[in-house]
């Protein structure tokens, strides 16, 4: 986009946009799971806990994003299928972690 150009509510850099966030969110749990695999004790459980967490922050980020995007006229259909994304893979997170969180 140049300078003095508006954003588009239809325009292709919602999907841009909706991508960018899934991904980043992703990126974020893996973190997570890295930083975890590299520690024990109690910042190994925090960060087994925290991966669920932070992929519901994502995914209830983009559903914020998708009513605001409604309420604009936007395409909050692209923004909808990331949030049923991000919470589909934070309830696989959650039900992964569990295992290891419970014992």
């Amino acid at each position: 986009m140049s300078t003095g150009q508006q954003h588009q509510p239809g325009s292709n850099s919602d999907v841009r946009r909706a991508a960018t966030h899934a991904i980043i969110t992703i990126v974020f749990v893996l973190a997570c799971f890295g930083v975890a695999a590299l520690s024990s004790g109690s910042l190994r459980t925090a960060m087994i806990a925290a991966a669920p967490a932070v992929m519901f922050v994502g995914a209830f980020s983009s559903l914020w994003i998708t009513y605001r995007s409604w309420q604009a006229g936007g395409r909050w259909q692209v923004w909808q299928g990331a949030s049923w994304f991000l919470l589909a893979a934070a309830v696989l997170t959650l039900m992964s972690t569990a295992p290891v969180l419970l014992d």
